[in-house]
Protein backbone atom coordinates (compact mmCIF):
# COMPACT_ATOMS: atom_id res chain seq x y z
CA UNK A 1 0.00 0.00 0.00
CA UNK A 2 1.18 3.18 -0.61
CA UNK A 3 1.17 6.82 0.74
CA UNK A 4 -1.74 7.89 -1.36
CA UNK A 5 -3.72 4.44 -1.10
CA UNK A 6 -3.15 4.84 2.36
CA UNK A 7 -4.47 8.40 2.68
CA UNK A 8 -7.30 8.44 0.60
CA UNK A 9 -8.28 5.03 3.20
CA UNK A 10 -8.02 6.65 6.07
CA UNK A 11 -8.17 10.79 5.27
CA UNK A 12 -5.75 12.90 4.85
CA UNK A 13 -5.33 13.97 8.54
CA UNK A 14 -4.41 10.31 9.79
CA UNK A 15 -1.96 9.76 6.80
CA UNK A 16 -0.11 12.87 7.98
CA UNK A 17 0.06 12.15 11.49
CA UNK A 18 1.92 8.56 10.26
CA UNK A 19 4.23 10.89 7.66
CA UNK A 20 5.32 13.09 10.44
CA UNK A 21 5.49 11.05 13.58
CA UNK A 22 8.69 8.65 14.71
CA UNK A 23 7.94 4.87 15.10
CA UNK A 24 10.18 3.40 17.83
CA UNK A 25 11.26 0.09 17.11
CA UNK A 26 13.11 -1.59 20.29
CA UNK A 27 14.41 -5.52 20.12
CA UNK A 28 16.24 -7.13 22.74
CA UNK A 29 17.98 -10.67 22.55
CA UNK A 30 20.57 -12.23 24.98
CA UNK A 31 22.57 -15.65 24.94
CA UNK A 32 24.45 -16.97 27.38
CA UNK A 33 28.33 -17.44 26.42
CA UNK A 34 30.63 -19.87 28.60
CA UNK A 35 33.68 -17.39 29.25
CA UNK A 36 34.20 -14.81 31.91
CA UNK A 37 32.93 -11.59 31.03
CA UNK A 38 36.09 -10.13 30.69
CA UNK A 39 36.95 -12.56 28.12
CA UNK A 40 34.08 -11.25 26.21
CA UNK A 41 34.54 -7.60 26.82
CA UNK A 42 37.89 -8.00 25.39
CA UNK A 43 36.56 -9.26 21.87
CA UNK A 44 33.40 -7.44 22.16
CA UNK A 45 34.43 -3.82 23.57
CA UNK A 46 38.33 -3.87 23.43
CA UNK A 47 38.15 -5.32 19.45
CA UNK A 48 35.49 -3.46 18.70
CA UNK A 49 37.17 -2.73 15.59
CA UNK A 50 37.38 -6.63 14.65
CA UNK A 51 33.85 -7.60 14.59
CA UNK A 52 34.33 -8.48 10.78
CA UNK A 53 36.78 -11.30 11.79
CA UNK A 54 33.53 -13.06 13.49
CA UNK A 55 30.57 -12.04 12.50
CA UNK A 56 28.76 -13.50 9.12
CA UNK A 57 27.07 -10.17 8.76
CA UNK A 58 30.31 -8.29 8.60
CA UNK A 59 32.76 -8.51 5.77
CA UNK A 60 35.14 -5.92 6.99
CA UNK A 61 35.62 -4.11 9.63
CA UNK A 62 37.99 -1.12 10.42
CA UNK A 63 38.02 1.34 13.48
CA UNK A 64 38.86 5.24 13.02
CA UNK A 65 39.28 7.92 15.23
CA UNK A 66 40.40 8.20 18.93
CA UNK A 67 38.08 7.88 21.63
CA UNK A 68 37.17 10.51 24.32
CA UNK A 69 35.59 8.07 26.40
CA UNK A 70 38.27 5.44 25.92
CA UNK A 71 37.63 2.94 23.83
CA UNK A 72 39.39 1.51 21.32
CA UNK A 73 38.29 3.80 18.84
CA UNK A 74 35.55 6.61 17.90
CA UNK A 75 33.74 4.41 15.26
CA UNK A 76 33.67 1.76 13.08
CA UNK A 77 33.33 1.31 9.40
CA UNK A 78 31.52 -2.17 8.41
CA UNK A 79 30.87 -3.74 5.50
CA UNK A 80 28.43 -5.55 5.78
CA UNK A 81 26.95 -8.73 4.23
CA UNK A 82 23.30 -8.21 4.26
CA UNK A 83 21.65 -8.22 0.91
CA UNK A 84 20.36 -4.51 -0.02
CA UNK A 85 23.18 -3.14 3.05
CA UNK A 86 25.29 -0.19 2.79
CA UNK A 87 28.54 0.30 4.49
CA UNK A 88 27.84 1.88 7.76
CA UNK A 89 29.67 3.93 10.23
CA UNK A 90 29.10 2.81 14.30
CA UNK A 91 30.14 5.62 16.52
CA UNK A 92 30.58 4.85 20.28
CA UNK A 93 28.02 7.11 22.23
CA UNK A 94 28.65 5.53 25.52
CA UNK A 95 31.74 3.37 27.16
CA UNK A 96 31.45 1.74 30.39
CA UNK A 97 33.93 -0.45 31.33
CA UNK A 98 33.42 -0.88 35.15
CA UNK A 99 29.58 -1.75 34.03
CA UNK A 100 30.64 -3.91 30.97
CA UNK A 101 28.53 -1.93 28.45
CA UNK A 102 28.81 0.15 25.60
CA UNK A 103 26.35 1.53 22.67
CA UNK A 104 26.98 2.75 19.48
CA UNK A 105 24.88 5.08 17.32
CA UNK A 106 24.86 4.18 13.24
CA UNK A 107 25.57 7.76 12.27
CA UNK A 108 26.24 6.72 8.23
CA UNK A 109 24.65 4.10 6.24
CA UNK A 110 21.22 3.97 7.21
CA UNK A 111 18.10 3.33 4.69
CA UNK A 112 16.36 7.42 4.54
CA UNK A 113 13.02 5.91 6.81
CA UNK A 114 15.34 5.37 9.68
CA UNK A 115 16.33 8.43 11.89
CA UNK A 116 18.30 6.81 14.64
CA UNK A 117 19.41 3.78 15.33
CA UNK A 118 21.58 2.53 18.52
CA UNK A 119 22.52 -0.75 20.42
CA UNK A 120 23.66 -1.19 23.44
CA UNK A 121 26.16 -4.11 24.45
CA UNK A 122 25.93 -5.13 28.14
CA UNK A 123 27.47 -7.99 29.92
CA UNK A 124 26.62 -9.90 32.92
CA UNK A 125 28.62 -12.49 34.50
CA UNK A 126 31.55 -14.03 36.73
CA UNK A 127 34.34 -16.18 35.62
CA UNK A 128 32.47 -18.83 33.92
CA UNK A 129 30.07 -17.32 31.94
CA UNK A 130 28.57 -14.53 30.39
CA UNK A 131 25.15 -13.38 29.40
CA UNK A 132 25.36 -10.89 26.63
CA UNK A 133 22.19 -8.47 26.04
CA UNK A 134 21.79 -6.14 22.63
CA UNK A 135 19.12 -3.94 22.52
CA UNK A 136 18.85 -2.32 19.51
CA UNK A 137 16.39 1.20 19.27
CA UNK A 138 15.50 2.49 16.02
CA UNK A 139 13.71 5.37 15.15
CA UNK A 140 11.71 5.15 11.90
CA UNK A 141 10.02 7.93 9.33
CA UNK A 142 6.80 8.75 7.73
CA UNK A 143 4.35 6.47 6.12
CA UNK A 144 7.31 3.79 4.91
CA UNK A 145 8.72 3.88 8.59
CA UNK A 146 5.17 2.84 9.70
CA UNK A 147 4.63 0.23 6.93
CA UNK A 148 8.26 -1.88 7.70
CA UNK A 149 8.14 -1.20 11.19
CA UNK A 150 6.94 -4.86 11.74
CA UNK A 151 9.28 -6.77 9.19
CA UNK A 152 12.05 -4.22 9.69
CA UNK A 153 11.87 -5.64 13.75
CA UNK A 154 11.60 -9.60 12.22
CA UNK A 155 14.40 -8.74 10.27
CA UNK A 156 16.34 -7.23 12.76
CA UNK A 157 15.23 -9.78 15.45
CA UNK A 158 16.88 -12.72 13.45
CA UNK A 159 20.23 -10.46 12.42
CA UNK A 160 20.87 -9.90 16.49
CA UNK A 161 20.52 -13.75 17.05
CA UNK A 162 22.83 -14.81 14.73
CA UNK A 163 25.20 -12.35 15.88
CA UNK A 164 24.82 -13.93 19.04
CA UNK A 165 25.29 -17.19 18.18
CA UNK A 166 28.39 -16.53 16.19
CA UNK A 167 29.64 -14.91 18.84
CA UNK A 168 29.05 -17.65 21.53
CA UNK A 169 31.52 -20.13 19.05
CA UNK A 170 34.16 -17.19 18.12
CA UNK A 171 34.16 -16.74 22.54
CA UNK A 172 34.44 -20.43 23.55
CA UNK A 173 35.99 -22.04 20.48
CA UNK A 174 38.07 -19.25 18.90
CA UNK A 175 36.96 -20.57 15.88
CA UNK A 176 34.11 -18.53 13.43
CA UNK A 177 30.62 -19.95 12.97
CA UNK A 178 29.53 -21.60 9.66
CA UNK A 179 27.96 -19.02 8.71
CA UNK A 180 30.71 -16.80 8.57
CA UNK A 181 32.46 -19.18 6.36
CA UNK A 182 30.00 -19.43 4.10
CA UNK A 183 29.68 -15.50 3.42
CA UNK A 184 33.37 -15.50 2.86
CA UNK A 185 33.64 -18.53 0.01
Amino acid sequence: MNYRVYREICGASQANKYQAMPHQVNIQESIVVKVSKEQLWEITALQFDKIGDWSAGVLHSEGHGTSELGAVCLERHCNPSYKGFKKTTERIISYLPEEHQFTYRIVAGLPSMVQNATNTWTHVGDENETTITMNVNMELLGFMGWVMKTPMKKQMRKILRENLEELKVYAETGQVHDRKNSVEN
